[in-house]
């Protein structure tokens, strides 16, 4: 019989099964008695992990199954992603490992076949560039005063970044501005120590988001968070990125 889970080990992945089921309420299941976690996620296939009892200390989560909307057996390829993220020991890791396959799913040769078709068209080869970014960062948590300080203070151009920032558990990163400095900001902040330090959202715009104050701000909610950005189809795709919606 396996030896019962140290109290604090069992109480952060009781924690972090929590935050995960509130970020996918619709695509996530956890069964306690198999001790299985599967993800469905929206672009089809079904992913499902085994937590060890000491996970997330000395074990990582076990790969069960991975298969595509087709039922194709995805279990090397997902085997793969799981490596190339260089998940540390004693990390809380399994957001990481579903964004993961999220990027699997959609990089399936159809997928690549409709994105190929659609570059090819003559007014795809004729759109501008975007000169402008706006990413979004969930982070385990945000309590390091240095870390607050400088994820509130971009060191490259500053003033061409605008943003807020949600300390706490967990730590919430919303940017916008030119993406040059976005990217240099980004990673600044990466090459940081993190528990956990996922962009879930980054894409390119003909124009920055707008926000309720200048420069980057710190807010204390999440629900200030989305008050603070100003355009209602913005609000939307901070709360889709963070699982809300």
């Amino acid at each position: 019989m396996a030896d019962p889970p140290d109290l604090d080990i069992a109480g952060r992945q009781e924690a972090e099964l929590g935050l995960l089921e509130a970020m996918y309420p619709d695509t996530l299941h956890w069964s306690k008695q198999r001790q299985e976690l599967t993800y469905r996620p929206e672009e089809g296939g079904v992913l499902t992990l085994r937590l060890p009892n000491d996970y997330p200390g000395t074990s990582s989560p076990e790969l069960v199954s991975a298969t595509s909307e087709d039922k194709t057996d995805l279990r090397n390829l997902a085997r793969s992603y799981i490596s190339a993220l260089e998940l540390s020991p004693n990390e809380e890791s399994l957001d990481a490992i579903i964004q993961g396959f999220d990027e699997l799913v959609k990089q399936r040769p159809e997928a690549d076949q409709a994105s190929e078709h659609r570059l090819n068209q003559p007014h795809a080869l004729s759109a501008p560039r975007s000169t402008f970014t706006t990413v979004i960062i969930w982070l385990h948590h945000l309590i390091n005063t240095n870390k607050r300080k400088l994820a509130l203070n971009p060191s490259v151009n500053p003033g061409a970044v605008t943003g807020i920032t949600k300390p706490g558990y967990p730590g919430v990163l919303v940017y916008s501005g030119t993406a040059d400095a976005i990217e240099a900001h980004v990673a600044e902040l990466r090459n940081q120590r993190w528990q956990a330090f996922h962009v879930r959202y980054h894409e390119p715009a003909a124009s920055a988001w707008k926000f309720a104050a200048a420069g980057i701000v710190e807010v204390e909610s999440m629900s200030e968070v989305t008050k603070n950005i100003v355009d209602e189809d913005d609000k939307q795709t901070f709360l889709r990125a963070i699982g809300v919606k």
